[in-house]
């Protein structure tokens, strides 16, 4: 699934952790864990050969048939799971490898967002900026807007950073050579709510 629940901060610190150690070597190993086609194909008609002999009650037939059958469940695993991921940029490739396609998440009817309550913004022992709000039922994230003009004209915001939590959301790299500007909205997928107060913060 897409990875909605992280702010931009943690977004960016988890993606360069990754890169570092997304490395070729890396890549190599995790494809090298997936079943081939030929290596899949070859234990599923001996899978279904060695049945009907397992049926039958050989200890060692049907200790053979269970090592291909726990070998069989750990590959479709693999590929079952390896589909799911690949069907964020492509819902048809599960269908395509005979496994029906991902269930698609129903709708549910859910109630408008309501403007953010309570917003106001602190500072941690260290100096740290953060905003806080009351959590606004139905949310999935919020968004922090700046702005450092006439607040009354909407295209002089400009988005500043979003996260998934309405308490302590930071509030990074913030530089107050003018009179600032912030207000809060929240969002669900890409539905967005009406907007806080606005808080002033004075230049250093």
């Amino acid at each position: 699934m897409p990875i909605n629940d992280l702010s931009d901060a943690e977004m960016i610190a988890e993606s360069a952790a990754v890169a570092e150690a997304f490395t070729p070597e890396m890549y190599a190993y995790l494809l090298s864990l997936l079943p081939t086609p030929q290596a899949f194909a070859e234990l599923s008609s001996r899978l279904e050969a060695n049945y009907p002999a397992a049926l039958k009650g050989d200890p060692e037939k049907v200790k053979a048939f269970e090592a291909d059958r726990n070998a069989m469940n750990c590959d479709l695993s693999l590929i079952r799971g390896l589909a799911k991921v690949v069907a964020v940029k492509d819902a048809t490739v599960p269908e395509s490898l005979g496994l029906g396609r991902v269930p698609q998440k129903k709708a549910a009817a859910m109630a408008p967002l309501t403007n953010p309550q309570g917003f106001k913004v602190v500072f941690d022992r260290h100096g740290q900026l953060f905003a806080s709000v009351t959590k606004v039922p139905g949310a999935k994230g919020y968004q922090i807007w700046l702005c450092e003009a006439e607040p009354g004209i909407e295209a002089n915001w400009k988005l500043f950073s979003s996260g998934t939590r309405c308490r302590r959301m930071p509030i990074p790299g913030l530089i107050r050579r003018n009179l600032t500007m912030l207000k809060v909205r929240a969002m669900r997928g890409h539905v967005s709510g009406p907007w806080s107060n606005f808080i002033s913060l004075d230049p250093i």
